[in-house]
């Protein structure tokens, strides 16, 4: 019921377009209503089954047609019933129309605000959540959302105008046998209840498993080359048709609820049908209702039906589109980890010193991952982080960017507490190159002026130069303008690679982050980038973590991590002949050069 009232909240905010669609909703009752009351004088005056005898009581049209001969009736009558036909049809796309146009804009808005939700969330987030599981979340539940909005809240809006309208037409033709039509209604409510909570869970249900099936098309997609590497394809078609599987009988079971309600509804029609058919002839038969007025009494419950299968169809899709929502709502009400504090300042220019006071930090409680880091970085210096994989060197660059916060202690820029600074002004002046590079399926112009549209081509020139990818660049059929696939597959793991680089360079860091920047890189592009990160370190306080331990001979200091702790600082000299972690490691990659170090 919260859900609910909360999407009515939503359809709410488009007050103007709710009202027109309300206004042309309440005119299709009236035509409806009217419709009605025409049958009592067709099938009464212009068929002569049953002429109005004086002192009866007086009709709806009474005083219109009291005017009219019975010849002019004959005219008349069916102009009328046109008119009657075609304003319903008229209000009732008027009502469609706007009602979908409210499910568009509240889905656009919903989209909107669940991807700005999305992109403000901390790293945790999607540490826990699948990529396929918000990717369902923001397509196939918002969809939902929209089915239920556009067409369902419009049909449940307007079949119940409709409803009311009917429902005063026979109490006003025979209250006696409209009671009488009504005995077995609470048992239809009841069922409509039952219905209602059986398709909400399903429905619920069904979303998890469409999100299941879009995390696995991910995975698949994404990981395409080491499905094909191990030939794993029928494995994976395995995974897929399971998980199909499964969608296609939870699907099974929800068709099965929702095409139950409309034959239960229009069984509970058929015996008020049957009741009405006797009550209604002896009504007639005692004088208290003419052929005619039993005719429309019987139209109008018989029309009923329809407006109550598309409420049950419309039900349907509401208990559908409220599970969405609900799904929705859990990332609508996810607070991001990692925000702004209310007191905390923009950070101006820095000058680069990095200093970690005491830090400790942990994933979750079974997974501790540093423990009580110090160390300073004075501007400019070059930091080397090694260690084998798992020891914590990533986590330490998380932390200095606050992709997460510290379980304790503190990290300083200059002087400034990050957890005290604006996030934006402290990223912004913080370079990262990955490993794992992320370019978009876009220009490379575009990848390297990343979000920055207005920035000269000279600029970008010149970060691509720095970074040693200008001649490749020009030697592409469109040059900078050329586009690189998704991810860009379309180049060279060094030229990916470069790209980033130039990426990070353009935004002239004070700090500059490289996480295995050239771990995947050939001897060739390895002596590029390496002359290009020569330059480009000049000035600017250098963070660098390598496995390969030769790109990081030249560094200030290095600091070896092990288990999550500092196992031992100093240069490349003084850890080499402490003879401890760092000197194994380098034996392991040059087995045959110890002797030169020094």
């Amino acid at each position: 019921m919260k859900d609910l009232i909360q999407l009515l909240k939503l359809t709410l905010t488009e007050k103007k377009r709710l009202v027109i669609a309300l206004i042309c909703s309440l005119f299709v009752a009236f035509f409806m209503f009217l419709f009605i009351n025409l049958i009592q004088p067709i099938m009464d005056r212009l068929f002569q089954l049953g002429p109005v005898q004086s002192g009866q009581k007086k009709r709806l049209l009474d005083l219109v047609l009291k005017h009219f001969s019975e010849e002019q009736l004959m005219v008349y009558l069916p102009v009328l019933l046109l008119v009657v036909i075609f304003g319903k049809g008229l209000f009732t796309f008027l009502s469609s129309f706007f009602m979908r146009s409210i499910g568009l804009k509240i889905v656009w808005k919903i989209r909107n605000e669940l991807f700005d939700r999305l992109v403000h969330q901390s790293s945790s987030f999607f540490d826990r959540n699948p990529t396929g599981e918000l990717m369902s979340r923001l397509t196939s539940d918002v969809d939902r959302i929209q089915e239920a909005v556009s067409g369902s809240t419009a049909d449940f809006m307007r079949e119940i105008l409709v409803l009311i309208a009917l429902l005063i037409a026979i109490f006003y033709i025979d209250w006696h046998l409209a009671l009488a039509a009504f005995v077995i209604a609470p048992l239809a409510l009841g069922l409509l209840m039952i219905f209602s909570k059986k398709l909400k869970k399903r429905g619920r249900l069904n979303q998890i498993k469409m999100a299941n099936i879009f995390g696995l098309l991910h995975e698949t997609i994404a990981g395409n080359k080491i499905v094909k590497a191990f030939t794993m394809e029928k494995f994976e078609l395995k995974k897929f048709y399971d998980a199909t599987l499964s969608y296609f009988k939870s699907s099974l079971r929800f068709a099965l609820i929702s095409c139950l309600s409309s034959p239960f509804m229009e069984f509970i029609g058929g015996i008020v049908g049957a009741f009405i058919l006797v009550v209604g002839t002896s009504r007639i038969r005692e004088g208290y209702i003419t052929p005619g007025d039993f005719g429309a009494f019987v139209m109008a419950i018989f029309m009923m039906y329809d407006p109550i299968k598309r409420l049950s169809r419309a039900n349907n899709s509401i208990q559908q589109g409220l599970a969405g929502f609900e799904r929705v709502q859990e990332i609508m009400n996810s607070i991001p980890q990692i925000k702004d504090h209310p007191q905390s300042k923009p950070l101006p220019r820095i000058k680069g010193r990095v200093f970690f006071e005491n830090v400790s930090f942990s994933y979750n409680r079974d997974r501790p991952a540093l423990f009580n880091i110090s160390f300073e970085v004075k501007p400019t210096e070059k930091l080397a982080l090694v260690g084998l994989s798992g020891s914590g060197k990533t986590t330490i660059i998380n932390l200095l960017s606050r992709f997460y916060d510290p379980s304790s202690g503190n990290i300083y820029v200059d002087d400034y507490d990050i957890s005290g600074v604006k996030i934006h002004s402290l990223r912004s002046q913080i370079g990262l190159v990955t490993q794992e590079v992320i370019l978009f399926n876009d220009t490379i112009r575009n990848n390297i002026a990343y979000g920055l549209e207005e920035l000269s081509m000279e600029k970008v020139e010149e970060a691509a130069k720095a970074a040693k990818a200008h001649n490749f660049i020009m030697e592409l059929p469109k040059e900078y303008e050329t586009f690189i696939g998704e991810g860009g597959g379309l180049l060279s793991s060094g030229q990916r690679q470069r790209l980033a680089i130039a990426r990070a360079l353009l935004k002239d860091p004070p700090i500059l982050i490289l996480d295995e920047a050239t771990s995947s890189l050939d001897a060739e592009s390895e002596r590029l980038i390496q002359i290009a990160l020569n330059n480009v370190m000049k000035n600017r306080t250098t963070i660098i973590v390598a496995h390969r331990l030769s790109t990081i001979r030249n560094a200030d200091k290095i600091l070896v991590v092990d288990k999550g702790k500092i196992a031992e600082m100093g240069t490349h000299g003084q850890l080499y002949r402490k003879n401890g972690i760092y000197k194994k490691l380098y034996d392991l990659q040059f087995p045959l050069k110890p002797e030169d170090e020094n």
